[in-house]
């Protein structure tokens, strides 16, 4: 049984109005996503689907914590998330969608999978630069051993001397 089927919700037996889902995300949930940059999840997502004759309202909170790599030293790094977003789902002749918040399902459609919806919603809550945060006494929070490695590393600056010389090389332009 593929652990997505979960996130698909059959809408088309559903009566007009509110209906209510909630989902606990953690480590699976992520290993089935391809290329995913989480490691880990304790994520709750709460969805309130208001179903309408010719659309659908999708009201996601979405709270919790991931795991990812540190993007300065590599080790684990919890960043929490608290996200609360709005998709409006029309029902049309053909699928598509010009707008961000807006997805048009074919008439044809009897369900919708929402597994991709929450993890670009995770996704796009996580900042650009994923790294420890600073501390005034310790420093930053990242792992001192990786952090010295990576100077010691870096320090080693030998250039091959054939690039040396082109430095002096000056072009008339």
């Amino acid at each position: 049984m593929n652990y997505l089927n979960e996130f698909y919700i059959p809408f088309k037996g559903l009566n007009i109005g509110v209906h209510n889902y909630r989902w606990e995300i953690s480590h699976k949930f992520f290993e089935t996503i391809d290329n995913s940059e989480i490691d880990d999840a304790a994520i709750e997502v709460e969805l309130d689907l208001e179903k309408q004759e010719r659309m659908m309202i999708c009201n996601f909170k979405i709270t919790g914590s991931v795991f990812v790599k540190c993007d300065r030293c590599l080790d684990k790094l919890e960043l929490l998330v608290n996200k609360e977003d709005t998709l409006y789902i029309k029902f049309g002749a053909e699928s598509g969608g010009d707008a961000d918040d807006v997805i048009i399902i074919g008439d044809t459609e009897y369900q919708i999978d929402v597994s991709n919806l929450i993890n670009e919603f995770i996704t796009l809550s996580l900042p650009l630069k994923k790294v420890h945060p600073s501390d005034k006494k310790e420093g930053d929070g990242c792992n001192k051993e990786i952090i010295n490695k990576l100077e010691e590393l870096s320090g080693n600056n030998n250039v091959d001397p054939r690039w040396e010389k082109l430095k002096n090389l000056k072009l008339d332009k």
